[in-house]
C-alpha cells in the first residue's frame, strides 16, 4: 500500500524560517505555474524576463539576433531568450494580467491524479479490446500483412524549429544545454571569457562582434552585512557596465533609436539611484525602473530598462562608497 509522505509544511523539525520559506513557496502562484507550463522553465524568474519583455518588446524584435545572458544559471533567462529567437516554441504567456490563472497549476492534487489513473486504466482497457478485435480480423496471408518502418515515424515528424542568431549563457556554474543557447562556464569578468564571447558574436553571420541585448539577473551573495551587501551589489552593475561598454551594439549602428538594450538587476536604494545617473541615463536614449509583477512584494530587487545604446559619451569614474572595514 503506497503511502503520503509527510507534509514538509507541518515538520516541526525545520527551523521556522525554512517552515515559512515552504509555505510562501507552496502558495506562490508563479511556483506552481513554472511546474505546470508547458515551456518547463527551469526558474521562477523567467516569469520575470517575460513580464519585462511583454511590457518593452525587445526581444521581439526581428533584427535581434545576438544575445548575452550573464549570470545565466540555471538557465529561465537563457530559456526565454531562446523561445523569443525562435530556437524552441514560443507559448503565450498572460504575464499583463498579473499572478498566472490558476487552470495551469491543475494536475497536482490528489483527485487529479486519481482522475488520470482512472482515465489511463479506460484506455488500457480501450486498448486491450481493440487488440482482441484485432485478432479476431486478422488475415493470415502475406498479401495482407502492412509493412512496419519503425523510421517511419522519426521521418515524418515535424522537424525542430531554426531560430535565428545567437545566444550566449555564461555563468560560473555548470548549465545544461539549452537549444540554441551557446553556454560558457566561465567568469565574464576574466580576459579569456571576453575573448570567446567576442569570437563566438564574429561567428554570426554578417555580425560586428557586438550583442543586441545584454540580460543581467545576478546579484551578489548576501553575507547579512547591509553595508557590505549593498558596496557588493553596486560593484556587480559597475562590471556588468564595464561588461556593456566592451559589447553592447549602438542605437547609432542600426534603424531603431531603441537599439542596444540592457537589463540590469538592482536593488533599490540611494547609492544605485547615484549609479543610474551616472552610468545609465548619460549613455542610453531611455533608462526606465520596472518591478515585474512576479518580483515579490517584500523584495528590494527591481530592473533597470537601458535602451538605445549611445556608447560612453565621456569618461567618469562612479562615485562606488568605499569597502567596509574588515571584520
Amino acid at each position: 500500500m503506497p503511502f503520503r509522505p509527510t507534509c514538509p509544511l507541518s515538520s516541526h523539525k525545520l527551523p521556522p524560517s525554512s517552515r515559512a520559506w515552504l509555505a510562501r513557496q507552496y502558495r506562490d502562484p508563479y511556483v506552481k505555474a513554472r511546474m505546470a507550463f508547458p515551456a518547463n522553465y527551469r526558474s521562477r524568474s523567467a516569469f520575470k524576463l517575460l513580464e519585462i519583455d511583454n511590457t518593452y518588446h525587445f526581444l521581439d524584435q526581428s533584427n535581434v539576433r545576438t544575445v548575452v545572458d550573464l549570470g545565466a544559471a540555471p538557465g529561465g533567462w537563457s530559456q526565454v531568450a531562446s523561445a523569443k529567437l525562435g530556437w524552441v516554441e514560443d507559448v503565450p504567456f498572460p504575464v499583463s494580467s498579473g499572478p498566472p490563472p490558476k487552470t495551469l497549476v491543475s494536475g497536482y492534487g490528489l483527485k487529479d491524479k486519481e482522475a488520470a489513473r482512472a482515465g489511463k486504466t479506460q484506455s488500457e482497457r480501450g486498448s486491450t479490446k481493440s487488440k482482441k478485435a484485432g485478432k479476431r480480423n486478422r488475415a493470415g496471408s502475406e498479401e495482407d500483412a502492412i509493412d512496419f518502418d519503425p523510421f517511419a515515424e522519426d521521418l515524418d515528424a515535424t522537424p525542430r524549429p531554426v531560430g535565428r542568431g545567437t545566444i550566449i549563457a555564461v555563468d560560473l556554474l555548470r548549465m545544461e544545454p539549452i537549444l540554441g543557447v551557446k553556454t560558457l562556464q566561465m567568469d565574464f569578468l576574466s580576459s579569456e571569457a571576453d575573448e570567446v564571447i567576442t569570437q563566438l558574436m564574429l561567428n554570426e553571420p554578417g555580425a560586428d562582434g557586438k550583442a543586441d541585448v545584454i540580460l543581467s539577473d545576478m546579484a551578489a551573495n548576501f553575507t547579512g552585512n547591509v553595508t557590505a551587501d549593498r558596496h557588493a551589489s553596486l560593484q556587480l552593475s559597475e562590471s556588468v557596465f564595464e561588461f556593456t561598454k566592451r559589447h553592447l551594439r549602438t542605437a547609432q549602428s542600426t534603424t531603431r533609436r531603441k537599439a542596444g538594450v540592457l537589463v540590469l538587476k538592482h536593488f533599490a536604494h540611494p547609492s544605485s539611484g547615484e549609479f543610474r545617473k551616472q552610468c545609465l541615463d548619460p549613455n542610453f536614449n531611455l533608462v526606465t525602473y520596472f518591478k515585474p509583477p512576479s518580483s515579490r512584494a517584500e523584495s528590494a530587487e527591481a530592473y533597470w530598462v537601458c535602451m538605445g545604446w549611445k556608447g560612453v559619451q565621456s569618461s567618469h569614474q562612479p562615485a562606488l562608497p568605499p569597502a567596509p572595514p574588515a571584520s
